[in-house]
C-alpha cells in the first residue's frame, strides 16, 4: 500500500496544496519519545549569606523522537511531511504517549484559569466519586499541553476536582473552557531550520535519526 503526504500526516495538506499549520503528527508511531519540561530560570545568591532567589520567566516543553527502520515509500511521505514544515516556520500537533487511556468526557473550567496560575478547578464529575485521575497524567487546556502534579482522589459535592499541574497557564482561560483529559496535544515546531532527510541503514532501509522540537509559545 503507497501513502500519500495526507494519509501520513493526516488532514492538514488538501487537495489545493495549501499547508494549514499545526500539521497532524504522522501515523507512524516514534521508536523513542522523549518530553521535558524546560524552564527559563534565574538565580540570585548573596555574597554575604548564600541565601538565594530563583526568578522564573517562562517553561517550554522539547520533544525528541526516533522512527524505526521504515520502507522508502512511507520514508518519502515522512520527507515530505518534513519539508512541509519549511523549518521552524510551521507546526504540528503531537500526543504524547499514555500508559492508560483516560475516556472521560465534558470536563470543563468550574472557574476561570489565569496566565501564571499552576492550580485550576476542573467540573464535569458526578458529586463524591473517584476521579481516577493521576499524578504524571497529560491534559489539555486550548493550545497548551499541561502534566498532572496533584489532583483530588474524589470530586466535591458539585463535581469539581482541584488539580495542581505544570507548567503555568500562558494566558487567561473563562470559566466553562473545555478541558481535554482523553486526546491532550502539544503544539511544536521544529527545534532546527537545518534540512532533516533519512540515511539508509547497512540493510538499506530509510531511517532519520534523532528529531528535536521545541513546544511553539
Amino acid at each position: 500500500m503507497g501513502y500519500t503526504l495526507a494519509s501520513v500526516a493526516g488532514s492538514s495538506i488538501h487537495a489545493t496544496n495549501r499547508v494549514i499549520y499545526p500539521l497532524a503528527f504522522p501515523s507512524q508511531a516514534p521508536a523513542t519519545e522523549r518530553l521535558i519540561l524546560n524552564r527559563r530560570q534565574s538565580l540570585a545568591e548573596s555574597p554575604w549569606t548564600f541565601a538565594t532567589q530563583v526568578t522564573q520567566t517562562a517553561s517550554q516543553w522539547v520533544l525528541d523522537w526516533t522512527w524505526p527502520p521504515m520502507t522508502f515509500v512511507r520514508a518519502e511521505a515522512i520527507s515530505a511531511w518534513l519539508l512541509s514544515l519549511k523549518g521552524q516556520q510551521g507546526t504540528f500537533r503531537f500526543a504524547p504517549t499514555q500508559r492508560y487511556a483516560y475516556n472521560i468526557t465534558g470536563t470543563t473550567l468550574a472557574s476561570p484559569g489565569y496566565s501564571y496560575q499552576d492550580t485550576i478547578s476542573v467540573k464535569g464529575w458526578a458529586a463524591n466519586v473517584a476521579t481516577n485521575l493521576r499524578a504524571g497524567q497529560y491534559f489539555q487546556i486550548g493550545d497548551q499541553l499541561l502534566r498532572i502534579l496533584e489532583a483530588s482522589a474524589f470530586a466535591d459535592a458539585n463535581g469539581a476536582v482541584t488539580i495542581v499541574f505544570a507548567p503555568e497557564l500562558r494566558r487567561d482561560f473563562p470559566a466553562d473552557t473545555a478541558v481535554n483529559f482523553t486526546t491532550p496535544t502539544g503544539v511544536f515546531r521544529l527545534g532546527t531550520s537545518d534540512g532533516l532527510g533519512y540515511t539508509l541503514t547497512p540493510d538499506r532501509l530509510p531511517e532519520f535519526g534523532t528529531i528535536t522540537a521545541r513546544e511553539a509559545v
